[in-house]
């Protein structure tokens, strides 16, 4: 799957992707938000969760690496 078909997937089918299929690196919390990085084949994905509306808000595929610097378990070398 293509990270174009999967950003277009509805947010509940991306997570249950995301939680059988990708690995968890790191979560941050920003702006009322619980924001979790997975790694799902070759790509980042993040996981938006709202904490004052208690769901997953957004799910999308990062294709600018250097968003990647928000998070501490991510090595350096890895963003541009």
């Amino acid at each position: 799957m293509t990270a174009k078909n999967y950003d277009q997937l509805p947010v509940s089918q991306k997570a249950d992707i995301l939680w059988d299929e990708g690995k968890f690196i790191d979560s941050i919390e920003l702006n009322n938000f619980d924001v979790s990085l997975y790694a799902l084949d070759d790509r980042f994905i993040e996981m938006y969760y709202s904490l004052e509306k208690n769901r997953i808000e957004k799910i999308r595929v990062i294709n600018d690496l250097s968003r990647l610097r928000k998070y501490k378990a991510v090595p350096r070398n890895m963003i541009s």
